[in-house]
């Protein structure tokens, strides 16, 4: 989940490949290369989007201008992107847990007889991850307005 590079999987389980990959390279003959944002079941459901467009006659056809915004706002996210949404939760619930843990720390009173010289380590990375909070809620807020269109 953490994995931020490419993986490059060949495998005929269809299952396997909608349950972990979230982009297909489809070789569909005569040197074609269609690449598709999902699994091998939305591949199938774009492949047949595009055969009822193909029988509709020109004139039944909704005007090019008119498309359906949703694909757009689908890939409106680039693939890095959509991985940095992904895994925006789990780094600002980690934020979170640490903030807590920090907090129940220095609510201690013996902390500050014991490990005075401590005291302000764990003030100043309180700060710190509050800035990452804001920075990472930010974020969040920013892709998913970007996602939503």
């Amino acid at each position: 989940q953490e994995y931020s590079g490419t993986v490059l999987i060949v495998s005929h389980d269809r299952t396997f490949l909608d349950n972990v990959v979230t982009q297909s390279i489809v070789f569909e003959g005569d040197g074609k290369l269609t690449e598709i944002v999902g699994g091998y079941a939305d591949w199938q459901a774009w492949k047949a989007q595009q055969a009822k467009a193909a029988q509709q006659p020109a004139s039944a056809r909704p005007p090019a201008a008119a498309a359906s915004p949703k694909p757009a706002a689908k890939s409106s996210l680039s693939y890095k992107e959509a991985r940095e949404l992904e895994a925006l939760p789990v780094q600002i619930q980690a934020l979170e847990a640490e903030q807590e843990a920090l907090a129940a720390r220095l609510a201690d009173p013996t902390l500050y007889q014991d490990q005075p010289q401590e005291v302000a380590a764990l003030h100043a990375r309180t700060q710190a991850i509050e800035a990452e909070l804001l920075g990472a809620l930010a974020r969040w807020e920013a892709l998913e307005a970007k996602q939503a269109g």
